[in-house]
């Protein structure tokens, strides 16, 4: 070989190589599915991992979890709304879970197409409520705002859509593309990590071995290039429009905000007191951005609160 050739191998290793060999290292989606409760259902964009509890011929509770967590996030909730007299849909988001990770861009549209269909195949055409968990909530708020008739409710948690903090890594490697690809496809696992740690921190989860979860979950093919693509794209929108379309249509809502929330923008809760006056909010002083699962007392509180009138 030439050394022009020799250069070009030794680039082409260097390149390829790192995010060739984090992909190897990873499990692939079938492997996560081994063991799951619930169902796979088959969708236009691929297979969509759904769990169903409480009894049949209640009314409809829909959860939408948020950038990382998949389902199970919800499983203290998911227990809560099934005694206080829900039927309860839970499916894993695009690359999370046991869900596929179809190509493309991991936008509104993906997302809402992937709930409707969840939708028609488990609450039977009628109105549901919403529940859904940061990145979760902009998802369900998207959905409820194409179809106002399919939902009765909004209740989001530690809402994303008005404002959220990034830390520098996330930050260049959602704004740049190819190089933020090549960086986060190599070294992300070691951050989602880090961050899985921290969020156990937050305190007592009702989800047992959260960590070790969420690194396995960091393990998964598809799993790392589905949360960099939703931080491009569902997580880069602006969700004010919408909430503001949805307080003008008179739809229900409720939010729930951590008042220890390191992600979510401090200033998140009076945006919305602006564009949505009308929307009941809750703080849970003590809890950080898992409230779901490290205070799904305080958070079943308050849907119980609020769901009555629906």
């Amino acid at each position: 070989m030439t050394p022009g050739l020799w250069i070009a191998a030794a680039l082409a290793a260097v390149l390829v190589g790192p995010p060739l060999f984090a992909w190897l290292m990873c499990r692939p989606r079938q492997a996560a599915r081994q063991g799951l409760a619930g169902r796979m259902l088959r969708l236009a964009d691929g297979r969509t991992h759904v769990t169903k509890d409480g009894l049949k011929g209640r009314r409809v509770a829909v959860l939408v979890h948020g950038l990382t967590t998949p389902a199970w996030v919800f499983d203290a909730i998911a227990a809560g709304l099934v005694v206080q007299g829900w039927q309860v849909v839970r499916h894993d988001l695009w690359g999370r879970g046991g869900s596929d990770t179809p190509g493309g861009a991991q936008n509104r549209a993906l997302f809402t197409r992937q709930l409707a269909g969840v939708i028609e195949a488990e609450a039977g055409g009628k109105p549901v409520l919403l529940v859904g968990y940061s990145m979760g909530a902009a998802i369900a708020a998207a959905f409820a705002e194409a179809n106002p008739a399919q939902v009765r409710g909004l209740a989001m948690l530690a809402p994303a859509g008005l404002g959220h903090r990034m830390d520098g890594f996330t930050r260049f490697c959602t704004a740049t593309p190819v190089l933020g690809d090549w960086l986060w496809a190599t070294f992300s696992g070691i951050g989602l990590r880090a961050a899985a740690r921290k969020a156990a921190r937050q305190g007592p989860s009702s989800v047992e071995n959260i960590t070790a979860r969420l690194a396995l979950e960091s393990r998964t093919r598809g799993y790392r290039r589905a949360v960099l693509s939703s931080l491009r794209h569902m997580l880069a929108e602006d969700m004010r429009p919408t909430l503001k379309a949805l307080e003008a249509r008179g739809l229900p809502m409720l939010a729930v905000w951590g008042g220890e929330d390191g992600l979510i923008a401090g200033a998140a809760s009076k945006k919305l007191a602006r564009i949505a006056p009308g929307a009941e909010q809750v703080t849970v002083e003590a809890a950080g951005h898992g409230l779901p699962h490290t205070h799904p007392r305080e958070v079943l509180k308050a849907l119980s609160g609020f769901t009555p009138r629906l």
